[in-house]
Formats: structure tokens, C-alpha cells, sequence
């Protein structure tokens, strides 16, 4: 390798020619209108809105559909709420419970192959629920008799992605109350019938927003932006 001539100039690197020095300093200055131009256009940009369908309102009840029985259950008869065991213990039931029933006419037992009343109820105390086990259970753990026979719907409920959770959606949240299977499935025929759906979820439904004298349209995509001008609003009154 040559060895370095200290008294030979140094090499200059070629001049830049003028127009590439000219675009350099542009850039900036392009890339701001640029952004000045889109941030004034998405401000009076008109969002599509699309009317809300018609639905029957009674649908969007949030209570839940069936009353369960309390511990210790009790039924109406003639008027009066009876406890179970008060007609229970007078008397021995047919064996199998697969007989017409002469009390609680109204049910009709369509549960699949599950065609007694012994599956579920207590024969010694019917006061309260048998597993398959033979141990008892209250019916305010009516849950833990399904799970028996439908354990992934059960462990779906246990996540959340089966069923209804009111009062909060917020994870461990004291206010939130998962409801339970008997509180939407009646037990002796669970299945549901069919039922309408409601209009599926739309960010640009907005509808005829509601306008007062200081209130602007209801814009879900410019949501940030209306606030900010609002507070600005605010904080020169």
C-alpha cells in the first residue's frame, strides 16, 4: 500500500449540482403542505350515514328470561306458595318419574334422553338436586347439575363466551352478574325457539343526531377532533 504524501492535496469530494441542492431544501417545506392539506380535508370530509333499520324494541332486554327457584324452592298452588317437600314427604312418587303428572302440569320435559324427573330431583329430599354421583346439591347451584352432561357449553359459560353477563363488562368487577343456565334455558326444555336477530353493529349508523343550539352532529370517526375543539370551546367562555 502507497504510503500517504503529506505534501500532496487532499482530493475534493465533486460539488452537488445546484437543482439536487435545490430539492434537498424542498422536501421539508412539501411534506408540511402536505400534511396541512390532509389535516384540513379530513376535517370537512362528510362521513356516509345510513339509517337505523327498524326493529321491535322489546329485544333488547338485558333481564333475565326465566325467574329461578330460590333455596328453599317453593310453587304456587291454588294461590299459595308451597314448599316441596310439603306435598313430598305425604306421599311416594311413581318409580322412574316418568309418569302424567298430576301437579305441575305446565311442564313438559323435552330434554333429550333425559326423561325423568329422578335424573335431576332428590328423591329423598325434592328440595334439592341430585348428581349423577347421588350426592345433593341446592338449586341455587343448578350449574354444577348441568355441567354433568354439557361440559364444553359449561366451560364456555365459565369464560364468558356463553350466555349473559349484566350490571358490568369490566373483568372481576363486583357488578358484574353472570346469569345463570336456568335463568335463560327452562331446564325440562331447554331448547330455545327461534329468535329475531337485531341489526348487526355499524360505526357509521348514526341516524338524525339530535341537536340542540351548542351541540354538533354525532361523528364517530372524528370523535378526538370534536372533543378537542369542544374543550377549547369551553375553556374561552
Amino acid at each position: 500500500m502507497a504510503e500517504h504524501d503529506p505534501t500532496r492535496p487532499a482530493r475534493r469530494p465533486p460539488d452537488t449540482p445546484a437543482h439536487a441542492r435545490t430539492a434537498g431544501f424542498l422536501i421539508g417545506p412539501v411534506f408540511l403542505v402536505l400534511a396541512i392539506i390532509m389535516f384540513l380535508g379530513s376535517r370537512s370530509t362528510e362521513v356516509p350515514a345510513a339509517a337505523t333499520p327498524e326493529f321491535d324494541r322489546a329485544l333488547l332486554r338485558v333481564e333475565p328470561r326465566r325467574t329461578i327457584m330460590g333455596d328453599p324452592p317453593t310453587t304456587v298452588i291454588a294461590g299459595f306458595d308451597q314448599r316441596c317437600n310439603a306435598c313430598h314427604k305425604l306421599f311416594e312418587s311413581t318409580p322412574g318419574g316418568t309418569s302424567p303428572l298430576v301437579q305441575h302440569s305446565q311442564i313438559v320435559l323435552n330434554h333429550g334422553i333425559n326423561n325423568s324427573c329422578a335424573n335431576c330431583h332428590a328423591k329423598e329430599d325434592r328440595e334439592r338436586l341430585v348428581l349423577l354421583d347421588g350426592s345433593s346439591i341446592p338449586y341455587a347451584e343448578a350449574e354444577m347439575l348441568c355441567r354433568q352432561c354439557h361440559g364444553p357449553v359449561y366451560r364456555d359459560w365459565t369464560l364468558g363466551t356463553h350466555g349473559k353477563t349484566v350490571g358490568s363488562w369490566e373483568v372481576g368487577s363486583s357488578d358484574a352478574y353472570r346469569l345463570k343456565c336456568t335463568e335463560c334455558h327452562d331446564p325440562h326444555s331447554p331448547r330455545f325457539e327461534a329468535i329475531e336477530p337485531l341489526p348487526g353493529p355499524n360505526s357509521l349508523r348514526m341516524g338524525e343526531p339530535a341537536r340542540g343550539e351548542h351541540q354538533r352532529p354525532n361523528n364517530p370517526l372524528r370523535h378526538w377532533t370534536d372533543e378537542s375543539a369542544h374543550d377549547h370551546e369551553e375553556a374561552h367562555e
